[in-house]
């Protein structure tokens, strides 16, 4: 995987390199945190991209170059390259936080590589996190065919679009989770590889000619192949090594949620190959006057056949937003509420369908979000969440394991923003919750926490390319990992390439 990747994004640099129209610009950044407990303010952590350090008093350096240009009429082009470097972090001293390559039609794309790229629906600077595609964890190498935005289906009176994507990948923190898990004996796998796609509809544009439009589909990300390392019960302190099929036959297995083969781990001969999630997307939007807008919606999670039908149903995320295109002293609110305590109730009882002692009902329970019996780790890359960061990611964890140990959890959240001055805006981020831990797991007493984050940021102006962003935080409770207060400063400048030659 990583060598496809590879010949993929120098084909297309090469072949496309000597188009029309280049633009060649540069970012170069700068990072540094202080805290007063052992950890980094629970959202300065979040919203970075994974490029902030769980630990307090941490810092990175980062520097990019990002090539864009026009090769044909709607026949677009982009590469980046993006370095980073810092203290204690989980990549150690030095890493390539973005390296991809684009290739765009109208509205159609080709992504190789990893990129920085948000493609939840929900708002990426007030959300508390999409449960399927956040901006919390680096970016893990894929490759992604898609729709750039949303396509209008024909023969819809303008009324029908479609928006999807597919694609595959794979994760390189196979190290980094062996150095964690391995010597406190706990399971682990390792290269393993990806997959995602998302479907959605929407009825009505309200940038064109609709006051409200509807949005529905969902998203299903799923882990596969890879090796496994599993403890040996009945021999404590010896492992077993599953090395899972990853030939054509294990991929269409797990495209189809179907049974793993016999070279397959039992559990996934059990049940099915690979370890899956997904999430339902209900979205209302309306137009209001002055460029002004209202969304409401809801995310469903769902890790098999019950959450698909909905036997979970209580579990959602429900947010409703207001939004406007005005620089004012509030120009956005976002407010969340997700609760996820029911599960399908509290026993796994087995496969979808008839029971002759159970009768017709429907089988299931204890649907355990985000955590999988072979990949333990679950959506997370280098110890940080792909998904909400209310189920506290596994880089939290103190005794080397790598699964999200709360799961079950009742949260509310408040993100407002807006201007102070042209050049001057804030943010504010206020979440409280409570976290029950897991069916099979409970904690011994509910964790419960407050977590707040106020940040200012600054654009010089006369289009010098300098931004400053200062951020604050105060976290307690064991709900966000324990109680700390912190600041961090973040200065940027970005320009054109050919400005650093001058």
């Amino acid at each position: 995987m990583k060598r496809l990747i590879g010949c993929g994004l120098f084909c297309l640099f090469y072949l496309f390199s000597y188009g029309q129209e280049p633009l060649n610009t540069y970012r170069l950044e700068y990072f540094g945190s202080v805290a007063t407990g052992a950890h980094t303010p629970f959202w300065t952590v979040n919203h970075h991209w994974g490029a902030t350090a769980l630990e307090a008093n941490n810092f990175y350096m980062r520097a990019g170059l990002f090539h864009q240009q026009t090769i044909a009429r709607d026949l677009l082009f982009d590469f980046g390259i993006d370095i980073a470097g810092g203290n204690h972090s989980n990549y150690g001293t030095l890493w390539v936080q973005q390296l991809y390559g684009r290739l765009q039609w109208k509205k159609l794309r080709l992504d190789m590589g990893s990129r920085e790229d948000y493609l939840s629906l929900l708002n990426p600077r007030l959300s508390s996190g999409d449960i399927m595609n956040s901006n919390h964890a680096r970016p893990h190498p894929q490759i992604r065919g898609s729709l750039a935005d949303f396509l209008l289906v024909p023969y819809t009176k303008q009324n029908v679009y479609l928006k999807a994507d597919f694609s595959i990948g794979g994760y390189l923190d196979g190290k980094w989770l062996e150095n964690r898990a391995y010597p406190t004996l706990h399971n682990y796998a390792k290269n393993v590889l990806s997959h995602s796609k998302s479907l959605y509809f929407r009825f009505g544009n309200i940038e064109t000619q609709h006051r409200q439009q509807f949005t529905f589909g969902f998203a299903h990300k799923a882990q596969w192949g890879g090796v496994l390392v599993q403890e040996d019960y009945q021999q404590p302190g010896t492992f077993i090594i599953y090395d899972q099929p990853q030939n054509p036959d294990a991929f269409i297995r797990m495209l189809i949620a179907k049974e793993g083969s016999p070279k397959a781990s039992p559990s996934d001969q059990a049940f099915v190959s690979g370890s899956h999630w997904g999430a339902y997307l209900l979205k209302y939007d309306y137009k209001l006057k002055n460029n002004q807008y209202i969304h409401a919606y809801i995310q469903h999670p769902f890790e098999d056949g019950t959450g698909m039908i909905l036997q979970n149903y209580p579990d959602n995320l429900y947010g409703l937003e207001w939004r406007s295109q005005q620089r004012a002293w509030v120009s956005g609110v976002v407010l969340e509420y997700i609760y996820t305590k029911q599960q399908t109730g509290p026993i796994h009882l087995g496969n979808l369908g008839l029971d002759q002692n159970l009768g017709n009902v429907i089988k299931g329970g204890n649907d355990n979000y985000y955590n999988n019996v072979d990949y333990v780790q679950g959506p997370s890359y280098f110890g940080k969440t792909q998904g909400t960061p209310l189920f506290l990611s596994p880089e939290y964890n103190t005794d080397g394991s790598l699964n999200f140990k709360g799961n079950r959890i009742q949260a509310l959240h408040l993100g407002i923003e807006g201007y102070l001055h042209p050049y001057l805006q804030y943010r504010v981020l206020l979440t409280s919750g409570q976290n029950w831990g897991k069916y099979y797991q409970p904690f011994t007493y509910v964790h419960t926490g407050f977590a707040s984050h106020l940040e200012f940021l600054y654009t010089f102006p006369k289009n010098s390319g300098w931004q400053a962003r200062l951020e604050t935080g105060y976290d307690t409770g064991d709900f966000f990992g324990g109680t700390t207060f912190g600041a961090s400063i973040t200065l940027t400048k970005r320009g054109l390439a050919s400005c650093l030659c001058e």
